[in-house]
C-alpha cells in the first residue's frame, strides 16, 4: 500500500512537472475576439499612418506619435531632431553660444583651457552653425564637434567626439601616443577629418514630417532622412512609441552581421529566462511578411504596477513582451537588422491577450521595405 502511494505521489510529481513546463514553453491556443474587444481594436486602426525607420516603413494607430528623438548613431555622430519654427532655431543657436563662451567660468572647468568655444563655423545657406568645443571638466585637446542644422522645419543636433593634441602643451602628450600607443601624426589630430564627414553628413540630411515616406535611396530617422553616398556607414536608429497602455520600440542596425544566432536559434536560453520569470509563450514562429524574413516570439505573464490613485503596487496584473527579429539571419549594412518590441511593463492595460496579439500582427503585418531601399 506504501509503495503504491509512493507510486502515485511520485507519477503525480512528473505529472505536474511536466505540465508546468508545458505551460511555460508551448504556444497555447488564443480565444477569438469578442465583438467588442474587436471594436476597440478597429476603433485603434480606425486611421493609420506609415513610418519611416531606417530602410523599412510600417503602419502604425494615428494616435501613435514618436517620443524618441535622440537615439540616433550614424558612424561616430550622435543625432538628435526636433520640429521648432524659424525664429525658435535661431534663438537655440544664440543662447547656445552665449552659453558656451560663458562655460569656461564653471567650477567644473580650468582657465588654462579656455577658450571654452574655440571656433564657431557657419553652414553655407543659412543652414545653421558648427560649434568647436570643450567638454565639461576636461583638458582641451579632449574636444566636441557640435552641430546645429535647420532644415524644413526640422532642427539637428549632431554631436562627435574629437582629439587634437597639435597645441605646444600637448607636446609629450602627443609623442607619447605615437611612440607607445602607436598613432601616426594624422590621428593625433581627428578635428579636419571629422568635421569634414560632419560636413557631408549635413550635406545629405533634411527634414520631414514623420508620415512623409521619402523615395530617395536613404534611411529615414526620427524627423529626418539621409541620402546615402558612395561610403558606407554605421547606422543605428530607434524609434518608440507610447500610450497608456503599451510601448512600441523599433530599431534599425546595419552594424549586425548576418548569422545562426537568431531569435528562435536562442530558444534555449529564452525558455531559461521565461520561466525563472514565469512568463509563457503566447506564440512564436517563422514568418515571410513582404518577402522580409522574420522570426517573432510572444510572450506573457504577470506584473506590479504602482497605482498613483491608490498609492500602492497592485499584483498579479497581465504583463506582455512581444519580440521580433526582421532579417536577422541575412542582414548587410545595405538591409539593416530590423528589431520590433511591444510590451506593457509599469502600465495598467486593459487588452486582452488576444487584443495585444491582434494589434501586434496588424502592425507587423504591415511591414514592408521603403521605395528604393536598396
Amino acid at each position: 500500500m506504501r509503495r503504491n502511494k509512493a507510486l502515485f505521489v511520485g507519477i503525480l510529481g512528473i505529472v505536474l512537472i511536466v505540465g508546468g513546463l508545458t505551460w511555460y514553453l508551448l504556444p497555447y491556443q488564443l480565444p477569438e475576439l469578442t465583438d467588442k474587444e474587436n471594436v476597440m481594436i478597429d476603433t485603434l486602426f480606425e486611421k493609420t499612418k506609415p513610418q519611416c525607420i531606417g530602410r523599412y516603413v510600417i503602419d502604425i494607430p494615428e494616435s501613435f506619435n514618436n517620443k524618441l528623438n535622440d537615439q540616433i548613431y550614424i558612424d561616430d555622430f550622435k543625432i538628435e531632431s526636433k520640429f521648432i519654427y524659424p525664429p525658435a532655431f535661431k534663438q537655440r543657436i544664440q543662447l547656445r553660444e552665449e552659453e558656451l563662451r560663458e562655460a569656461i567660468n564653471r567650477p567644473e572647468n580650468e582657465m588654462k583651457n579656455a577658450p571654452y568655444l574655440k571656433e564657431v563655423i557657419l553652414l553655407p545657406d543659412g543652414k545653421g552653425v558648427i560649434f568647436d568645443r570643450n567638454k565639461p571638466g576636461a583638458d582641451d585637446a579632449y574636444r566636441i564637434l557640435e552641430a546645429h542644422v535647420y532644415t524644413n522645419l526640422i532642427a539637428f543636433i549632431i554631436t562627435t567626439e574629437i582629439l587634437d593634441l597639435s597645441a605646444d602643451k600637448y607636446a609629450k602628450e602627443k609623442k607619447s601616443y605615437i611612440d607607445i600607443s602607436g598613432f601616426s601624426e594624422f590621428e593625433t589630430n581627428t578635428k579636419h577629418s571629422q568635421l569634414a564627414a560632419m560636413q557631408s553628413l549635413i550635406s545629405r540630411l533634411s527634414g520631414r514630417l514623420d508620415h512623409e515616406i521619402p523615395t530617395d535611396k536613404g534611411v529615414c530617422i526620427p524627423n529626418g532622412f539621409i541620402l546615402d553616398d558612395t561610403n558606407k556607414h554605421q547606422q543605428k536608429i530607434a524609434f518608440s512609441y507610447k500610450n497608456d497602455e503599451l510601448l512600441l520600440f523599433l530599431e534599425s542596425d546595419n552594424r549586425y552581421v548576418g548569422s545562426d544566432d537568431t531569435l528562435l536559434n536562442r530558444e534555449k536560453e529564452i525558455n531559461e529566462a521565461m520561466s525563472q520569470q514565469g512568463m509563457r509563450t503566447i506564440k512564436k514562429g517563422n514568418l515571410s511578411i513582404n518577402n522580409i524574413p522574420i522570426q517573432e516570439w510572444l510572450m506573457a505573464g504577470n506584473q506590479e504596477v504602482y497605482s498613483k490613485m491608490e498609492n500602492k503596487r497592485i499584483s498579479n496584473l497581465p504583463y506582455y513582451d512581444f519580440w521580433l527579429f526582421a532579417n536577422e539571419a541575412i542582414s548587410t549594412e545595405m538591409m539593416p537588422l530590423l528589431h520590433v518590441g511591444m510590451n506593457n511593463r509599469n502600465k495598467f492595460s486593459s487588452y486582452s491577450d488576444a487584443q495585444m496579439v491582434e494589434i501586434w500582427d496588424r502592425i507587423v503585418g504591415s511591414l514592408r521595405y521603403k521605395p528604393n531601399a536598396f
